[in-house]
């Protein structure tokens, strides 16, 4: 698996920037009864890409391919470590105090304003990310400054407190089952979306 492929993720945020889980046994526990996750990845597993500080990481349920629908006739999915890789597919739960702006910064795309739905070419992606995510941004078209949670990422970027990752997901290599969204939003009571992001 090349390294490029490793450092690529589809999220899933939920649409109100401001939602936190407050109960994450409860929502792992709601998780685990789908399908989509099961036990909890140790940190001595030797994945380097794990960062117990920022999230919670789990192995991919017996179901889990019920729920992410990967494109073309015969996927190849690593969902363990292997002796030559340590990369694998699995999922992690991050929360944050504030809500964070995560993007992709490989294919990044201007975010396009509420407003006036014009591209906001000034927006430096290259240099936003979780420790610098604007509350508010300015468009350059129509003048007028909107919140970040209500721009159109358009699939490569979101703003959320609570991101649910799945690793090693190549954009638009794989899409979450509209039926799997629709469970989120039974289990929290929230309108969830999905994104992609590469490091």
């Amino acid at each position: 698996m090349s390294s490029t492929y490793a450092e690529c993720s589809l999220f899933l945020s939920p649409l109100d920037a401001a939602f936190r889980i407050d109960e994450a046994e409860t929502f792992l526990s709601a998780l685990r009864e789908t399908g989509f996750i099961t036990g909890t990845i140790d940190a001595q597993t030797g994945d380097d890409q794990i960062d117990k500080k920022q999230a919670d990481a789990f192995y991919s349920g017996e179901r889990f391919l019920e729920h992410i629908a990967y494109m073309g006739c015969s996927p190849a999915v690593q969902f363990e470590a292997r002796d030559d890789s340590d990369s694998f597919c699995h999922v992690r739960l991050h929360q944050y105090d504030e809500a964070v702006l995560i993007v992709n910064r490989k294919q990044s795309r201007p975010p396009h304003c509420p407003r006036c739905n014009k591209p906001v070419r000034s927006f430096d992606i290259e240099h936003q990310g979780e420790q610098a995510s604007p509350q508010q941004i300015l468009c350059e078209s129509c003048h007028e400054t909107s919140p970040t949670a209500e721009f159109n990422w358009r699939k490569m970027g979101g703003y959320a407190r609570t991101f649910l990752e799945v690793t090693d997901i190549f954009p638009k290599e794989a899409i979450p089952q509209q039926s799997f969204l629709d469970k989120l939003d039974n289990i929290t009571q929230t309108h969830w979306q999905y994104f992609y992001s590469c490091r």
